[in-house]
């Protein structure tokens, strides 16, 4: 187990609530603890129940806390952590919207503190002193909650960044009948900052793992975090290679104009390269309209075997996609999507080229040039995919093949073949119902 696992912890007790001095050592206590997590780079869901158990061994009443605070992601802008007596563990959330359309933020206490810069708000929800102007405190006092509590600790996390600066909400729940001492508020309260601090640096950690997955992809980005920036750096890698391109960006930029043709590619690409994700490839880059892509390869033949099938499911997603949205385009008078697919097997490296004041992070090799080769020649047979023999032999579906053909600037001849994606579409289509 972790030392920072709130089984192992080592707990100092508050001997007293009303022993002044034994409260400032319990905060020191904890203070010192967050401080170490700090620097261990602590995970926030382990950090919040390694604070929670040190201070309800302590003997103040908590029924719940909540951690949030908004963060950098594609698909979220904000993430809350809740622990709860019940649950007795800690629950991550993420939250698609913090804005004024999200109900729950707009009638929310954490919205009031912000816009009136209030950093800690206490509200009675029993007794002749009860304040219940928010709709969730309402809905605790239906819970048997009896006080709660509020903090907001603004802090920055690029001081040369244009983004607001970020805040961290922690709430407090009890439902004790006599509500929060004031020794207990005090304590609560001595812990905030050094609690915040111990969360911002696992957000920026969290926020830059982000930015460089994606920008990178997953694998990419996490070679690049642990150090493999050097011009030079590389991995030599076994994959099946898939490479996709738009076949008919120029009428299609022209139909919609330069302004609206980045959402058209956007499109384009959440129905092919998200296929990819989809099935367990790693995007590599996108190369104008097009994108350079692989299933990695173990070194058994079982794992080749998983890739090339992967992959082939991957094809035929994005073929199921591009085929609704096309019949989405038809009806709003736009021109249909059209791509080319290539996909082989070979070993590349993996790794940094550029010069070393800018690098890239990518494959490059004989086997990567080849793919995009074949994804030329998909055009002159009048095949939306082909693939290399290899790829064939390990793939279940039907493939006709189109013979041997020599790719342009590599000097090596490559048998391809067109796969019949229909059963496989078939079982897509079934999962998608299912």
């Amino acid at each position: 187990m972790s030392k920072n696992d709130p089984q192992t912890a080592v707990v100092t007790s508050l001997p007293g609530t009303n022993n002044a001095q034994a409260a400032r050592g319990f905060v020191r206590s904890v203070n010192d603890w967050l401080m170490e997590c700090a620097l261990d780079d602590t995970d926030i869901s382990e950090l919040l129940a390694g604070m929670v158990s040190r201070l309800v061994a302590s003997g103040i009443p908590i029924d719940r806390v909540m951690v949030a605070f908004k963060t950098l992601h594609p698909l979220y802008e904000g993430v809350s952590y809740i622990w709860s007596k019940e649950a007795g563990c800690v629950e991550r959330s993420t939250h698609m919207g913090v804005g004024d359309k999200d109900k729950d933020w707009a009638e929310s206490p954490m919205k009031w503190m912000l816009e009136n810069d209030v950093s800690f708000m206490r509200r009675h929800l029993i007794g002749p002193g009860a304040v219940l102007d928010f709709p969730v405190l309402e809905s605790f006092r239906r819970n048997r909650g009896t006080d709660y509590y509020a903090l907001m600790t603004p802090f920055v996390t690029h001081r040369d960044s244009t983004l607001d600066s970020n805040r961290i909400f922690m709430t407090y729940l009890t439902r004790r009948p006599s509500g929060f001492s004031d020794e207990d508020l005090a304590t609560l309260s001595g812990i905030q900052r050094r609690f915040a601090v111990s969360c911002k640096m696992r957000i920026t950690h969290e926020e830059t793992s982000t930015i460089l997955e994606t920008y990178l992809g997953s694998d990419a980005g996490s070679r690049v975090r642990n150090g493999q920036i050097k011009l030079g750096d590389s991995t030599k890698t076994r994959a099946v290679i898939w490479f996709s391109d738009m076949r008919n960006s120029t009428s299609v930029a022209t139909h919609v104009g330069d302004e609206a043709f980045m959402g058209e590619m956007n499109d384009f690409f959440s129905a092919t390269a998200g296929a990819v994700l989809k099935h367990g490839g790693q995007v590599l880059r996108y190369i104008g309209d097009a994108t350079l892509a692989i299933f990695p390869i173990d070194d058994d033949e079982k794992s080749l075997e998983n890739a090339c099938v992967a992959a082939l499911y991957a094809a035929a997603e994005a073929q199921l996609n591009i085929d609704e949205l096309n019949a989405k385009r038809e009806e709003q008078g736009k021109p249909p999507f059209d791509y080319g697919l290539g996909m082989h097997v070979g070993d590349v490296i993996y790794g940094n080229v550029g010069v070393p004041e800018r690098v890239d992070f990518t494959v490059v090799g004989q086997a990567a040039n080849e793919a995009a080769r074949i994804e030329q020649l998909t055009k002159q047979l009048g095949k939306r995919v082909l693939v290399s023999q290899t790829v064939a032999n390990f793939i279940s579906c039907p493939t006709v093949e189109m013979g041997a053909y020599e790719l342009q600037g590599t000097g090596v001849s490559v048998k391809l073949f067109a796969p019949d994606f229909s059963e496989a579409c078939h079982r897509i289509e079934l999962m998608r119902a299912g």
